[in-house]
């Protein structure tokens, strides 16, 4: 009798031999020493300061040092803190911010053994690209938010693999986790975006808790009426080859400006043009027309950003900071910065078009974006991108990743007048090449 998919789901979560590469060690080290980096930044946030003052406590801490009430709630906090700035990598494959809600899922105290932590985050991004799989884009289409649902699974392979979950104890974790798999993408540009984050992470952390405990569940949730059917559009793969089950760090994508990775094409086209151009780009004579694949910027719905929520949710802003000022940084998404005269010159400038040759379905990646650049007396410069900077079409270098840890810890250590308290850690999980001073 062939196996389910469930079973080829456990199977692949409880690999033995689950991180043999060497290259794919490397790339989660990274994926663990970028979501730190975003959460030093994102502890000083308001929605993180939130979270604590609903779950601080006498227990386990968070990776801030900051008492929290259980194990469970510093999980939460942590993952707030990590998503808070939408600074956190992207994976794709499984339509989530995964490394956001795995970090905090299995880097906890009661958790010191390096190796099981790699490989766990492993068991996490096997799960997190096969339920996608299984489930179909349509689910993110359909509005559901795949770092809070798609990362329940997630989070509940990883925290099952370090708890020793037999393969039968596995799959009652992900029905359970199937329970508890929500969120919804109408709370974008709100304090509950990053909350997801951490809700996932530790709802992932209770179903293998409650597996372990011996509560079951059904064999079902991936068959009729199950969460695909539910969840999904129609579009998953009711089979999916042994690819979907596939470690793949490789597809990660870095973020290198604090903005949802939708508008990061545009940035980079921006980018692009002034360095081409010179800062005389931004000058007041100058209009743009950026023509983008349709529908692939549905996510980006505040032209004229009033607060720095929006602000990380626009199609414009980003840009004209990128045109005044060169590559966003955090500080242009501070509350005072979105009212800068300048930037809002060069946003009633920008138009957007939307290019209906190119349908995207919704997919940030297709297709083709294209920039142009009026200026009075000069002919129109045209400027096209593909990739998605910090993707494995355009990786990042290293430097501009050492720039950007290094700026999000700055920020923790200038709030607080200390280092990031997690960071004792860095050198048993190999991260001082990335995290150190």
């Amino acid at each position: 009798m062939p196996k389910t998919f469930l079973d080829r789901l456990c199977d692949s979560v409880l690999n033995p031999d689950i991180l043999s590469k060497d290259e794919n060690r490397d790339l989660i080290i990274r994926a663990i020493a970028d979501t730190l980096a975003v959460a030093a930044a994102g502890f000083p946030e308001p929605v993180t300061r939130n979270v604590l003052k609903a779950y601080g406590g006498n227990g386990p801490v968070a990776w801030s040092g900051e008492p929290c009430e259980s194990e469970e709630a510093a999980i939460l906090v942590n993952g707030a803190a990590a998503h808070a700035l939408d600074f956190d990598d992207v994976y794709l494959e499984s339509m989530a911010h995964i490394s956001t809600v795995l970090v905090p899922a299995v880097l906890r105290p009661s958790v010191n053994d390096p190796e099981a932590i790699l490989e766990a985050f492993a068991a996490g991004l096997i799960a997190a690209k096969a339920v996608a799989r299984r489930v179909g884009a349509g689910h993110y289409h359909k509005g559901f938010h795949g770092t809070a649902t798609i990362g329940t699974f997630a989070a509940a392979a990883a925290c099952g693999r370090l708890a020793g979950l037999t393969a039968d104890e596995m799959a009652n974790a992900f029905a359970l986790a199937a329970s508890m798999s929500a969120g919804l993408q109408v709370n974008f540009s709100t304090q509950t975006k990053p909350v997801h984050a951490g809700l996932a992470a530790s709802a992932g952390y209770r179903a293998a808790r409650l597996a372990k405990a011996g509560v079951t569940g059904s064999r079902d949730i991936f068959r009729e009426r199950g969460y695909a059917a539910l969840y999904g559009a129609g579009d998953g793969d009711d089979n999916p080859t042994d690819s979907a089950f596939e470690l793949r760090p490789d597809m990660i994508s870095v973020k290198l400006y604090p903005c949802c990775y939708a508008s990061h094409r545009l940035v980079a086209i921006a980018l692009d043009a002034r360095s081409k151009i010179g800062a005389s780009i931004s000058d007041a004579d100058t209009r743009y027309v950026m023509s983008v694949p349709a529908s692939s910027i549905s996510l980006l719905k505040h032209h004229r950003p009033q607060d720095s929520m929006q602000a990380k949710f626009s199609p414009t802003y980003p840009v004209a900071v990128a045109l005044l000022r060169g590559t966003p940084t955090l500080a242009d998404f501070a509350d005072a910065a979105i009212a800068d005269a300048q930037v809002a010159s060069i946003i009633d400038r920008i138009e957007i078009l939307e290019d209906d040759t190119q349908p995207s379905a919704g997919d940030i990646e297709f297709g083709t974006v294209t920039f142009t650049v009026m200026k009075e007396g000069h002919a129109p410069c045209v400027f096209t991108r593909s990739a998605l900077p910090g993707s494995p079409l355009d990786p990042p270098a290293f430097a501009a990743l050492r720039e950007k840890f290094a700026g999000c810890l700055r920020i923790y250590n200038d709030t607080n007048r200390s280092s990031f308290p997690i960071l004792e850690r860095a050198g048993d999980l190999s991260l001082n090449r990335w995290l150190s001073n």
